[in-house]
């Protein structure tokens, strides 16, 4: 059974300013959390993958292959496997692509959908992964577990995330009115509207990001907002920053420890929003970022140095673990 509480792409645009340290972007609305394991490992880079299927891989990442034009529908999001060495593509028709160690476990490319799919998401075990269309159906392949879809529950508004759980037994779905779905071992904390007592004046929610070391999760919007539900870390956002995306966000990940996250924006622009301390005493204190969502590079720095003028929005981000 799901709780909820409802309101209670192909060509590159680049950022003019990109920001790196403590502050950073998150990624689309097709973006979602794993959960950690026993040992926690630090993301060694990520992956961008852009509506025309092309990908852009930083720091770590694998330089594993992609779509590139080659898809039937627009690319909606990237997953990457549990060992960092391969990642999957899918698009909103349902067709999935595999690449690196990541084996091909089934699509819906061939089948009538009721709705466009939305995203994709990798299962906790790294032998699975699950699509999530926009009225809330969730669909599964290998081992991933199914707890239940919000298909049923005639949703209000497009689902645009989902996010598992710390345990991998549940997982949480988001609309872009901010109203919630918990499924499995997912807990609800509340909406955007319940917090605010009204809809969100920084725009519609784009993506959800559980806390993958405890409860909770975040909520961001397309403006820059970051909101925390049921004790989950809250590290900043763009708007606290006093930071205007040059477009629109899409997505927010956290890293596998939970000591920050990653925002990311349309043109590929990566914020990364970290946990800090300040050490010292006196008139000599300084702040440390002591999080380990680090900055390794953004499309538009990529795009620039490459002398490309008219780049594929982005659509999805995968850390590399």
């Amino acid at each position: 059974m799901s709780r909820k509480a409802r309101r209670t792409r192909l060509k590159r645009l680049v950022p003019s300013t990109i920001l790196t340290g403590a502050v950073a972007l998150v990624a689309p609305a097709i973006f979602a959390t794993g959960p950690a394991g026993a040992t926690i490992p630090v993301a060694s880079g990520y992956t961008l993958v852009a509506a025309n299927g092309g990908t852009y891989g930083f720091g770590g990442a694998p330089a594993a292959g992609n779509i590139l034009g080659g898809s039937n529908a627009p690319v909606v999001g990237i997953a990457s496997t549990s060992d960092g060495k391969g990642y999957w593509e899918a698009a909103s028709d349902g067709g999935v692509f595999a690449y690196g160690d990541a084996p091909y476990l089934g699509g819906l490319g061939a089948t009538k959908l009721v709705k466009p799919i939305a995203g994709i998401l990798g299962d906790s075990s790294g032998k699975g992964y699950y699509l999530f269309a926009s009225d809330g159906g969730v669909f599964t392949y290998g081992d991933a577990p199914f707890f239940g879809s919000a298909a049923l529950d005639h949703v209000d508004s497009p689902v645009v995330g989902m996010s598992l759980t710390q345990t991998g037994d549940g997982y949480y779905l988001v609309t872009a009115d901010g109203s919630v779905y918990a499924f499995g071992d997912a807990v609800f904390a509340g909406t955007i509207e319940s917090k605010l007592g009204a809809p969100s004046a920084e725009g519609p929610a784009v993506g959800i990001a559980a806390n993958p070391v405890g409860a909770g999760y975040l909520i961001a919007t397309s403006q820059g907002a970051v909101y925390s539900f049921g004790g989950s870390p809250f590290y900043g956002s763009p708007t606290l920053s006093g930071v205007t995306p040059n477009s629109p966000v899409v997505g927010i990940e956290y890293t596998p420890d939970g000591t920050g996250y990653w925002v990311t924006g349309a043109d590929g622009g990566v914020f990364a929003f970290n946990a800090s301390k300040t050490t010292g005493s006196g008139t000599s204190t300084s702040l440390v970022t002591t999080g380990d969502a680090n900055y390794y590079g953004s499309v538009p720095s990529e795009v620039s140095s490459a002398g490309i003028s008219v780049p594929s929005p982005v659509v999805g981000f995968a850390p590399t673990l």
